[in-house]
């Protein structure tokens, strides 16, 4: 079963090859370290916090059939990047 990752602090969502990893902002990289997210266990990223993301990492992760869930500063939803369906009806 695949797992839900949550984001709560700021920071950036990069691509390194074939795996996903978490960045804190610029001025608090000394204090904190990167964090890696194993794709083969993830179904969906929650990001509550202000995260920059890029059009490659959209890509992988849609690849990888990874759901993106955005919220605000209130916790309120906003947002999904869904995936493209790999299985349509038309190729059985």
């Amino acid at each position: 079963m695949k797992k839900s990752i949550y984001i709560f602090s700021n920071g950036e969502l990069h691509r390194k090859q074939n795996t996903l990893y978490f960045e804190p902002p610029r001025n608090q990289r000394e204090q904190r370290k990167k964090k890696y997210i194993p794709v083969e266990n993830t179904g969906e990223i929650l990001i509550m916090g202000e995260v920059t993301i890029n059009k490659k990492l959209l890509e992988f992760i849609s690849k990888q059939e990874i759901i993106l869930h955005f919220f605000n500063y209130y916790g309120y939803y906003v947002g999904s990047f869904y995936p493209r369906e790999h299985y349509n009806s038309r190729h059985m």
